[in-house]
């Protein structure tokens, strides 16, 4: 193949690449209704078109952006690999994640263990425990704040007097914002994900590390299987994002 040919055979694969392949850049503008609130948007009306999100600036006009009619958000979201080369703890125990960034299905009362169990007490090595009113269905989440790469778990329980129980297996569901949707996290097959819990209620910590790292500002933990009660205390393991 001569040189000419070789460029015309270039320029085609180049050509054919970027009519496949539209990384749009988020902009954000002033909401003419809402007034100063600013407004997040994308260039296309279907966001589908986009097969990449990157952060192009704030207070530009949409027209600035435009090869479509835009498509607003409520929220700003970008597009980056979930990467984490050295998984750390996101907060629970330490409390950098604030208590009213945790909430529960439900809380069980007792009257011999008064106050002993809202998801606040859920962190990892607390001196007591989460604990629901029903187990089935149950459910505690934490709200990171900003986007974050999370790629694993660890559990455990807690004797509390003659209460003592543990959960043996449940499902990580995640917002990558939150007002999104929740989706869970999935095996190499892209079944949902059952991870395997407790064995005891002797504060012995469970790991369980994802297949692949996901990027949520939103994380809940759901008990599908346990021992008598569902009784939890937990670790979430992942990469701020600075």
């Amino acid at each position: 193949m001569d040189g000419a040919g070789a460029c015309i055979l270039l320029a085609s694969a180049v050509a054919m690449l970027a009519s496949c392949h539209k990384v749009c850049f988020i902009g954000s503008e002033y909401d003419p209704q809402a007034g100063i609130p600013l407004r997040w948007f994308l260039p296309y009306k279907v966001p589908c078109e986009c097969t990449a999100v990157r952060l192009g600036g704030t207070h530009i006009p949409a027209s600035s952006y435009r090869q479509g009619a835009p498509h607003y958000l409520k929220e700003l979201f970008l597009t980056e690999t979930a990467e984490c080369s050295s998984p750390e703890a996101l907060g629970m125990e330490d409390g950098t994640i604030p208590d009213d960034h945790i909430t529960a299905s439900s809380v069980w009362e007792s009257t011999n263990y008064p106050g002993c169990c809202p998801p606040q007490k859920g962190r990892l090595n607390s001196d007591s425990i989460w604990a629901p009113s029903s187990n089935p269905d149950s459910w505690i989440e934490m709200d990171l704040a900003t986007s974050t790469v999370v790629s694993g778990v660890i559990t455990q329980s807690l004797a509390l007097g003659k209460f003592n129980g543990y959960v043996t297996m449940y499902k990580v569901a995640f917002k990558k914002q939150s007002t999104s949707q929740c989706e869970h996290v999935r095996d190499g097959n892209g079944n949902v994900k059952l991870f395997k819990g407790n064995t005891d209620a002797r504060c012995t910590p469970v790991t369980n590390m994802f297949n692949e790292s996901v990027v949520a500002s939103v994380v809940r933990i759901e008990p599908t299987e346990w021992h008598v009660w569902v009784r939890l205390q937990l670790e979430l393991l992942g990469c701020r994002r600075n």
